[in-house]
């Protein structure tokens, strides 16, 4: 029976659903994972943490050696095709898949030994690590089917595997900690994630096909598969290489400040990406070439709306937040973390842009601005962590800037006066939150003075701040539609 592609332009309505279930996701990936990791932390040695991060890392780096731009490449099908064509495409991109995955496990096993003995002290840990490969080829068969809910416009059914799948995960990992194997309790957490995840994708939707190889579709998907899977190899490289050069530049300490402050980093582009995933890649995969404009606005304002409020609140009060969360000792990693927020924010907004060219047939552009970004972020950390931390976190935020400029660029066609939209969308309501949050905390600083600076006041100010943040976003939002409004009122017929 022929799978039915609901609209190709979904109104705001639907925009705003997909939006929503985003938005869950995003609170959710951010805040679980978050949690679990603390309480592991708490349990294992930091050496065997440090050895699971390393295999997971590593993984994610090799994983994009077995074609993942695959899922790019079956969005960009269009809808003018065959059933039985899209159908045969899917079936090549799932054989594909699975034997980059398969063979990709076989070199991972290859290096388990070399990353055993790169952190000392654990060399019991190499089971664990091994079994860790199982990632590459379950992350790896999950894209195709997921291809396919992203067609369908699934936005429910994609939030709430990734939200079900970490808390599944966790509760299975947990409950190891707590019988008396964290080690083992930690492996399984992140090996479930990957087994929930595919599970929780194909199990009553109908979306897994049979993997069969078709040399004609193989040849259609190739380049943008091979344009998109560089594109994601330049994101893993960018997003974990820094830090091993920080170590080897400024020693651990150092390194610890730098992965707090990347942390924060993380959290907001984690949330940008479930937006890309969830939302903006299905809906530009499906929209007609006229509409993209208004999609890349509604974007873009929803994506201030929650990485730029949170960002806000983080510049504002970051060596309060900082010093709360973590303790006095990590002050020093409070600037460093406002700065890299704000480069997380500007790496958000991007992303919106580089939804719309990875599922439009210009991931060669794509990766060339990825290429970019990456190499000169690298070059940055080596000229400037050794003279400090934040002249080089300030750096790697105007590189953000760059790089988010460069895909708007690349991007103007599709969205005429692309200043006009940043100044009123991006910019006018950034600053807004901004002030607003700097002025909750110098008010709420002012009131807790004399106080004795503890959990509760701190809690309060942070809370201050963001009320503060929220009404000025709120504001202007509803002073925008009311001018919006009465300009759009018809005008009284001039008297006879």
């Amino acid at each position: 029976m022929p799978r039915t592609l609901p609209d190709p332009s979904p109104g705001a309505g639907r925009f705003l659903h997909g939006a929503a279930w985003s938005a869950l996701n995003a609170a959710a990936g951010a805040l679980l994972p978050l949690g679990i990791f603390v309480v592991f932390a708490r349990w294992l040695p930091a050496a065997e943490i440090g050895v699971v991060a390393l295999a997971v890392a590593v993984s994610e780096m090799i994983k994009a050696f077995g074609l993942p731009g695959l899922y790019e490449a079956l969005l960009q099908q269009r809808e003018e095709q065959q059933e039985e064509d899209r159908q045969r495409a899917a079936e090549t991109a799932l054989a594909c898949l699975l034997l980059g995955g398969l063979g990709l496990l076989g070199l991972y096993l290859l290096l388990t030994p070399l990353l055993v003995w790169l952190v000392p002290g654990v060399e019991q840990a190499g089971l664990a690590i091994a079994v860790l490969g199982l990632r590459i080829p379950l992350d790896l068969a999950v894209l195709q089917p997921q291809a396919m809910l992203a067609e369908r416009l699934s936005f429910r059914r994609l939030a709430l595997r990734s939200i079900l799948a970490t808390a599944g995960a966790g509760v299975a990992g947990l409950g190891l900690l707590l019988a008396g194997h964290p080690m083992a309790g930690l492996v399984t957490y992140q090996l479930g994630l990957s087994v929930l995840l595919l599970l929780l994708t194909t199990a009553g939707t109908g979306t897994l096909v049979r993997p069969r190889l078709h040399r004609d579709c193989l040849r259609r998907l190739q380049q943008e598969a091979t344009h998109a899977s560089a594109v994601r190899l330049v994101a893993a490289v960018n997003n974990y290489l820094d830090q091993v050069l920080v170590a080897g530049l400024l020693g651990g300490l150092q390194l610890a400040y730098y992965n707090l402050a990347k942390r924060v980093e993380t959290i907001l582009i984690t949330a940008a990406a479930s937006f890309g995933g969830i939302l903006f890649q299905p809906v530009f995969a499906r929209r007609r070439p006229g509409d993209t404009a208004e999609g890349l606005r509604r974007g873009l304002m929803i994506l201030t709306a929650s990485c730029g409020l949170a960002t806000a609140v983080i510049m504002a009060t970051h060596l309060r937040l900082i010093t709360l969360v973590f303790g006095p000792a990590w002050a020093e990693a409070a600037p460093v973390a406002a700065l890299l927020a704000l480069g997380g924010f500007l790496r958000a907004l991007g992303s919106a842009h580089g939804s719309l060219l990875s599922v439009s047939g210009r991931n060669r552009q794509l990766l060339r601005v990825s290429l970019g970004s990456a190499g000169s972020g690298l070059a940055l950390v080596l000229l400037l962590a050794p003279v400090g931390l934040i002249p080089c976190a300030l750096a790697l935020a105007l590189r953000s800037l760059g790089s988010t400029a460069a895909m708007a660029w690349l991007t103007r066609h599709d969205l005429p006066r692309t200043g006009q939209v940043y100044a009123l969308e991006v910019v006018l309501p950034f600053g807004a939150m901004l002030a607003g949050a700097g002025a909750g905390e110098a008010l709420a600083g002012r009131v807790f003075a004399s106080a004795e600076q503890g959990l509760a006041s701190g809690l309060l100010t942070l809370a201050a701040a963001a009320t503060a943040a929220t009404g000025l976003m709120l504001l202007y939002l509803g002073l925008r539609l009311l001018c919006r409004r009465w300009f759009a009122m018809p005008r009284p017929a001039p008297q006879a």
